[in-house]
């Protein structure tokens, strides 16, 4: 998503930006490999975003989720979601910024204007939120629009063409994922496994790989891209959210 045009009302908006956890992973942009790297959730190049900081914005995400479900009425709330989904997505997206970061370094720009559009739609949505669960879902939400319009700009730099049009956006974007490609090729990319985010590609998602799986009936459940009903409600509390 390049762009995106605010919602009419603040509730609505509210659940646009934060249900896209419950409805699980469809990331893109980010190669990855097996390696060991103690503390750390994933590795992209030479820097790195730690456990802490996962379970950390979890947490801030997780709080803005529930805020919202408060504000929902009954016919339109969502329910609880397992907090696996929460984590694996917030790994994904903080993973997927820190490459846009490292893009956005080695060519020398700023993600194109698509960018801004979406933070001001997420931040319009969290006006009454405090500041840290706000500049959580951010970071979150957002890093999806963020990589993007780094590949844009970066398109638009190698091309010469900054024109505004959908084609030569559409243009711009694809050739900055090429150089996204070739950057890959030359750096390490690496999400921890217990994320369950499969690389395929170039592009990834919530599945199962080979180096970690559930072996129980029950965990299998929360390997699932939208987990029943059922499986939610008897996880533990500490482990749900909402």
């Amino acid at each position: 998503m390049i762009s995106k045009r605010p919602t009419r009302r603040h509730h609505a908006s509210l659940r646009a930006v934060l249900g896209l956890a419950a409805a699980g992973l469809a990331l893109t942009g980010c190669g990855s490999s097996i390696g060991i790297h103690p503390g750390s959730a994933a590795v992209i190049g030479g820097d790195s975003v730690s456990m802490d900081k996962i379970d950390s914005t979890s947490t801030l995400y997780c709080k803005a989720y529930v805020t919202s479900q408060q504000q929902s009425s009954a016919q339109q709330q969502s329910g609880p979601v397992p907090m696996g989904l929460f984590r694996s997505f917030v790994a994904g997206s903080l993973a997927k910024r820190l490459l846009g970061e490292q893009l956005a370094d080695q060519y020398d720009v700023q993600p194109a204007s698509g960018y801004q559009s979406q933070v001001s739609q997420i931040t319009s949505a969290l006006t009454s939120a405090p500041a840290d669960q706000r500049d959580a879902v951010i970071d979150v939400a957002a890093a999806d629009a963020y990589l993007q319009n780094v590949q844009v700009a970066i398109g638009q730099k190698l091309t010469g063409n900054e024109g505004q049009s959908n084609a030569d956006i559409k243009a711009a974007l694809q050739r900055g994922q090429v150089a996204t490609q070739d950057w890959l090729n030359d750096h390490d990319a690496f999400i921890d496994p217990v994320f369950s985010i499969s690389v395929d590609g170039g592009k990834f998602s919530r599945q199962q790989d080979q180096t970690s799986y559930a072996l129980s009936t029950f965990a299998a459940q929360g390997s699932k891209q939208q987990p029943d009903q059922a499986y939610t409600a008897a996880l533990p509390a500490a482990q749900r959210c909402g």
